[in-house]
């Protein structure tokens, strides 16, 4: 039985203040674009732009605490050919470094949406690259610049592709040298991280490192950070405070190497000010190997890495309860120019003392320097 035309022109009326209203669309559609069926109307839906931010960070649950604030994880370090090095190397400042490190990976993930119960599983395409620049200022001083892109997209769950985590950052490190097997960094960064649309974060990141050489094929490190989250650049702690732990094991077999890590995450934010509004605890867990795809091009390596991931204290918010188990497999491309400054001058200075050593040798016997 087909409704009255009086009746249709009521609803019509009605989802057209209300489309007005919640600013959906511009103009008024038909009522088969409505869904008007035996005097029904479909429930209205905001577009995802206009969402809060809060609603929107539950909708990108896939980026997590490491993947924003990475680790400086050792990874064998791998240039180009030596010959193709040294000429462009040359022609650059011997104070100016650099590092390129750029991963195209595929993962299968158990729990794409970060939830308590029922997760959903997904193959998720990633690209990240990351680059940083930095000068020397002497042997242990560096002040560097990082930038850095996160994309993901998804298989089946294409809702959770539409966000671009970028981060670019500024800092100074200084090294402590503690015998011959041992570094110990202090580092801090400022930077601006852009998570999704219209979320824009403000981080500072003071961070302790430690390296330590047990042999030289088993290399330990760990690092104690804090992450310092306002919205705006040196805004303090408005938002949250992070403190990471992060320790881990480098293992190297021929050309084959073995990384273990695990970061321990809590968050303690301001129920007010925060995005997300709720602290929770995460524990993430990486064990990578990988290896040149060929002797000729050691700076591209093949890697898989499993990443399991537990989150609790959260009381159950979607995107930060639950367990997920993530694995990787995919190239990582590696390009890095070190700082000579330090090399030069330690060159310098050795050959300086063997030139006043063999002048005080000849002195004490009386040679000529022109005598052979």
């Amino acid at each position: 039985m087909r409704a009255k035309p009086q009746s249709v022109a009521k609803y019509l009326t009605l989802v057209f203040l209300l489309t007005v209203f919640a600013s959906t669309v511009n103009t008024l559609p038909s009522a088969a674009q409505l869904g008007i069926v035996h005097n029904q109307l479909p429930p209205i839906q905001l577009p995802l732009p206009q969402a809060s931010e809060q609603q929107m960070f539950a909708q990108v649950p896939s980026i997590l605490p490491t993947d924003a604030t990475p680790f400086q994880v050792l990874r064998p370090r791998n240039t180009v050919g030596s010959n193709l090095k040294f000429r462009i190397f040359q022609k650059l400042p011997a104070s100016l470094w650099f590092n390129v490190v750029t991963e195209e990976t595929g993962r299968w993930e158990t729990n794409v949406f970060q939830q308590a119960n029922h997760g959903r599983q997904d193959f998720v395409f990633r690209s990240l690259p990351n680059i940083t620049l930095g000068y020397a200022l002497g042997k242990h001083t560096n002040v560097y610049t990082n930038y850095f892109v996160i994309k993901d997209i998804y298989s089946v769950h294409g809702n959770l592709s539409f966000p671009t985590t970028q981060s670019l950052s500024m800092g100074i490190r200084h090294d402590f040298q503690i015998g011959e097997k041992t570094v110990f960094q202090l580092d801090t960064q400022a930077r601006e991280l852009w998570e999704t649309i219209h979320l824009h974060q403000a981080d500072l990141l003071p961070s302790l490192n430690l390296t330590r050489i047990i042999t030289p094929h088993i290399i330990f490190f760990g690092s104690l950070l804090l992450q310092l989250r306002s919205g705006e650049l040196f805004g303090g702690a408005t938002r949250e405070i992070d403190p990471f732990y992060n320790a881990g094991l480098l293992m190297t077999y021929k050309n084959w190497n073995f990384i273990i890590t695990d970061t321990y995450v809590t968050n303690f934010r301001n129920p007010n000010t925060a995005i997300p509004p709720q602290g929770n605890v995460s524990m993430i867990a990486d064990f990578e190997v990988s290896h040149p795809i060929s002797p000729r091009i050691p700076n591209i390596l093949v890697f898989m890495r499993a990443e399991p991931i537990w989150n609790w204290r959260s009381h159950f918010i979607t995107g930060q309860s639950g367990y997920d188990f993530r694995l990787y497999g995919g190239l990582r491309f590696t390009l890095t120019k070190p700082a000579y400054t330090t090399d030069i001058k330690e060159l310098q200075a050795k050959l300086r003392k063997q030139a006043q050593q063999m002048q005080e040798w000849r002195q004490q016997n009386q040679i000529s320097p022109s005598t052979p």
